[in-house]
Order: C-alpha cells, then structure tokens, then sequence
C-alpha cells in the first residue's frame, strides 16, 4: 500500500512544523502529463504567434512597397504625358517647316532606313558590274 502514494513533506516555519502530503502515483502521472500538455500547447500558440507576427510585418512593408511603386507608376504615367504633348508639339513645329520649305511629307523615302547591310539599288549596281566584267 505505501508504494502506492508518494510522500512530500513541506517544511514551514517552527511553529507550524513539518507537513506531509500523500499523494498518489496515478494522480502525480495525471498532474504531470497535463502540466506538460499545458506546456506544450503554450509554445505551440507562442509559436505560431511569432509567426503571424512576422507576416504581418511582411505584409506591412509589402503595402509600403506597394504605395511606393504606384507612386512611381504615377509619376511616370505623367512624364509619359509630358513627353507626348512635346511630341505633337514637335510634329506641329515639323509640318509648318515642312510647309515654309515647300517639302512634301509624301517624299519617297525608302523604308528601314538605318537598319543596315546595303541597299537593293547598290546591291543591283554590283551585280550589273559583276555581269559587265565578265
């Protein structure tokens, strides 16, 4: 029967003496599997805390990001603009001295200029002196 209950004796002051307290083992075994389920289940919710806490932090410099980049598109949206309006200014500036110059937009002028290699009319010149040499 005594192997059955584990005794804890509490010291206090003089007056009060010693205590003892009888405890069973199978209650002893229940107290501390649920001190430690309690433990366990405290670091995992400490845990996954920590972890919501991070999103949130990532989240919050991801909306910084964002604000800061439709600024950016912003401003850029309205230099885009700016340079449009110079650019029809421009082409307006660009016809009237095409018109002071009496020049024609309609010119023939040969399409891909500047993408390089030679031109037909050179390569035709070549092959018409390559057939005279011969």
């Amino acid at each position: 029967m005594e192997k059955d209950y584990l005794n804890v004796l509490v010291f206090g002051h003089t007056t009060f003496g010693t205590r003892r307290l009888r405890i069973r083992k199978e209650t002893f075994k229940v107290v501390v599997y649920l001190l430690a389920f309690f433990q366990l289940s405290i670091m995992f919710f400490l845990c996954d805390y920590v972890q919501v806490k991070k999103r949130q932090i990532d989240s919050d410099q991801l909306q910084r990001e964002l604000q800061v980049q439709k600024a950016q598109i912003q401003s850029f949206s309205t230099k885009i603009k700016e340079v449009e309006k110079r650019l029809s200014k421009l082409k307006v500036i660009d016809q009237r001295i095409r018109a002071i110059a009496n020049l024609d937009g309609n010119q023939s002028i040969p399409p891909f200029i500047g993408i390089g290699g030679s031109s037909s009319l050179m390569v035709q010149e070549k092959s018409t002196k390559v057939t005279e040499d011969k």
